[in-house]
């Protein structure tokens, strides 16, 4: 599995220059929650119906959610994924994406699971189900087809490089 503590060491250094340099307060600025216990984690499946992803899971063990992980987009924990408002928010985003959009993206709803949002625009970020074409792929909608990541691990690297690129627009 992969290497988690030193990705998000990494997204924690860039995370504190983005806040350094964000005079004006544009996004919250956070630390991550502290890792789910093994317990959570199963709780969290019981109620989905169905495995979360391995690195998904794994990165679940780390860190159990964090607000403002990218911009005002907050990545979610074991206690957004067994249903909370944000999760409620973000299936409401997700069942607001045209059918044509998913399908064209090769999935279907049923297939894809919300694991981030932002409730100050329409950022939703996806995971497909194991019962999906491409297991483990991440996704960002924003009315449209953004990004796509191979998996997780590639999802949170972009993010650390997004966030960076957020760095070097507020030192303009």
């Amino acid at each position: 599995m992969s290497s988690w503590k030193d990705k998000i060491a990494t997204m924690c250094l860039v995370k504190q220059e983005l806040m350094k340099r964000d005079k004006t307060q544009l996004w919250p600025h956070h630390l991550p929650e502290v890792g789910a216990e093994e317990d959570q984690l199963k709780e969290a499946e019981t109620a989905l119906g169905y495995s979360l992803d391995p690195l998904y899971r794994d990165f679940l063990l780390h860190v159990d959610g964090w607000k403002g992980f990218y911009q005002t987009v907050d990545l979610f924990g074991s206690e957004q994924l067994r249903g909370s408002d944000i999760m409620g928010y973000a299936v409401t985003l997700l069942n607001s994406i045209e059918s044509e959009i998913i399908n064209y993206s090769g999935f279907k709803k049923e297939q894809l699971l919300p694991i981030a949002t932002s409730m100050a625009d329409q950022d939703l970020f996806v995971i497909t189900l194991p019962d999906s074409p491409s297991p483990g792929m991440v996704i960002w909608y924003a009315g449209e087809e953004i990004d796509r990541f191979e998996n997780f691990e590639e999802y949170f690297l972009a993010m650390i490089d997004y966030n960076r690129e957020e760095v070097f627009e507020l030192d303009k």
